[in-house]
């Protein structure tokens, strides 16, 4: 007869409102940046300019030319993003057969 495992990987901690509003909170203003810079990555790839557009582009010191970063940070966070997940994974399921 085989034993059956009740092993679950989903870790059920409650977190208090107030952090989990500031989470909320920080994830908004993280992504709406990240959607600012690519509108106007966007924007200036397609020739449109406007007094506004080009102030924030000089507030946030971002270079037209910066494409080559942007790729080389994205092609290391899609190589390490799954090796840190599959090492995290093997890690919980190790404790939970201990």
């Amino acid at each position: 007869m085989k034993k059956q495992s009740n092993f679950d990987p989903v870790i059920r901690h409650q977190t208090g409102h107030v952090s989990h509003l500031v989470r909320i909170i920080i994830l908004i203003a993280l992504w709406a940046f990240v959607a600012l810079v690519v509108c106007m990555n966007i924007a200036f790839k397609m020739g449109i300019y406007s007094d506004s557009l080009v102030s924030i582009y000089l507030l946030l010191n971002l270079t037209p030319h910066a494409n080559n970063g942007f790729l080389i940070l994205i092609g290391c966070l899609l190589i390490i993003v799954p090796i840190y997940c599959i090492y995290r994974w093997i890690h919980i399921k190790k404790e939970g057969h201990a």
